[in-house]
């Protein structure tokens, strides 16, 4: 007689600038979904209670402490600052990670990047930000080979929207202040990408997050040193909403 054993769900949170998305994780797929407003330590608290798993991934906009738990710095949403996760669920075991490295380990595991490697993400929301793996994520024997994610110093790389694009303006800052015009903000993404894919050379960009557009790749060929060997597959997230999630469940 064969006994099969039961695989323990997990519980993947994405933190937002203006809200927070919640998946449960069986391994293979999501099984519910839920989103809610405000990310405040309330609402946080509330998801987990209502949920009842044991193990939670979270992706944190910002500057984190991974080990300790603790959001240091969100500039999106600055009443999380100094919030320690692992103190507001001591009975839990709770991984955190930034929010767009999940949202790369599960684009490039289960998404739009599966089978390429050298994959860049860029996430436009509240803010814009972004990451970076050299090598194909996989999943093996049911764990996600994923220490190719470009970390750099304290797990803080990729804060792609602090570039400077124009006259000491950032890409993120000029990219709210033109938000109601579209063309305008268009051509301030291609040169955004055209930047990333000069210091990058990626294979394939991927694009999530509520601003995600495909770019005008005519303006991206004019800042790019050489357009015909360097331009990469543009693509948008495969998950949609739920990749930031999926991929911090992905973190057990």
């Amino acid at each position: 007689m064969t006994i099969k054993i039961k695989k323990e769900k997990i519980l993947g949170v994405d933190i937002g600038g203006s809200k927070i998305n919640v998946i449960v994780w069986d391994g293979k797929k999501v099984v519910k979904q839920k989103q809610i407003g405000a990310p405040n330590k309330d609402n946080l608290k509330a998801i987990v209670g209502e949920c009842g798993l044991r193990k939670i991934g979270i992706g944190v906009p910002g500057i984190f402490d991974a080990a300790a738990g603790i959001i240091i710095k969100c500039p999106n949403a600055p009443q999380l600052n100094g919030l320690n996760l692992k103190k507001l669920w001591p009975d839990k075991i709770v991984k955190i990670d930034n929010d767009v490295h999940c949202f790369l380990r599960a684009e490039a595991a289960l998404g739009a990047g599966r089978g390429y490697d050298n994959i860049l993400a860029v996430a436009f929301g509240t803010g814009i930000g972004g990451a970076f793996t050299n090598e194909k994520l996989k999943m093996k024997n049911e764990k996600l080979n994923d220490k190719t994610i470009y970390k750099g110093k304290n797990g803080w790389a990729g804060e792609f929207g602090h570039m400077i694009i124009d006259k000491g303006q950032d890409w993120e800052e000029l990219y709210q202040k033109i938000k109601n015009k579209p063309q305008e903000q268009k051509k301030i993404n291609a040169i955004g990408l055209a930047n990333l894919i000069n210091i990058f050379n990626p294979g394939i960009i991927i694009l999530g997050g509520a601003g995600a557009k495909l770019p005008n790749k005519k303006i991206i060929f004019q800042y790019l040193l050489s357009p015909k060997e360097q331009m990469p597959k543009i693509v948008l997230a495969k998950l949609g909403q739920t990749s930031n999630a999926i991929g911090a469940a992905l973190l057990f």
